[in-house]
């Protein structure tokens, strides 16, 4: 287990704990968030809900041996991981949101494997018509090297080219994630206390 599966967990377990008293309702645990109704509380739990399912995949990317895999295989596990990097962005910002944590906002907003991702894995061809966003294809040969690496065509400048690890930018990712869940978790347990 990491550190942000422990963070998930410490705090799924004290929003438990409260949940499990004997005479817990859910105002209880509206007013141990400190949150405004109970459909705020539901998006957190369906939050940390994402973050855990999206963590398991991406440990599960981590383990792959990418030299090894087809093609149709390494199109699927970098659309996934990247999918499940935006996932957990969107996920940690509804959190935060609901909490009223203004804090790192920004930096978790312009993450560079969700910039990736969206050029990379959520782009249409027609992506960048008329925009300043711009689609972007996968080089697979950069992806057995564990590369998110490709060119767009349809940029008003000609060819551009952008290239990345993978692996950076995952854990530039889980840095960042682990800075706000710290801040989560501490301002969670504080209102417990």
């Amino acid at each position: 287990m990491n550190k942000i599966d422990e963070l998930i967990c410490e705090i799924r377990e004290s929003i438990s704990d409260v949940f499990e008293e004997f005479d817990s309702t859910a105002q209880d645990l509206i007013r141990f968030l400190k949150v405004t109704d109970e459909k705020s509380y539901h998006s957190i739990i369906d939050s940390f809900y994402l973050l855990e399912d999206t963590q398991l995949a991406k440990h599960e990317f981590s383990q792959i041996d990418l030299s090894k895999e087809s093609n149709g295989k390494l199109y699927l596990f970098f659309y996934g991981v990247l999918n499940s990097c935006y996932m957990q962005q969107q996920a940690i910002l509804v959190i935060c949101e609901k909490l009223g944590i203004s804090e790192n906002i920004n930096e978790i907003r312009a993450v560079n494997v969700v910039a990736y991702r969206n050029d990379f894995s959520a782009h249409s061809p027609n992506r960048g018509r008329g925009k300043s966003e711009h689609s972007f294809i996968f080089n697979r040969l950069a992806m057995r090297q564990g590369k998110v690496m490709g060119y767009s065509d349809n940029h008003e400048s000609g060819t551009v080219f952008r290239e990345a690890e993978i692996s950076i930018l995952i854990s530039d990712w889980n840095l960042l994630l682990v800075k706000q869940l710290e801040l989560i978790s501490s301002l969670i347990l504080d209102k417990k206390s």
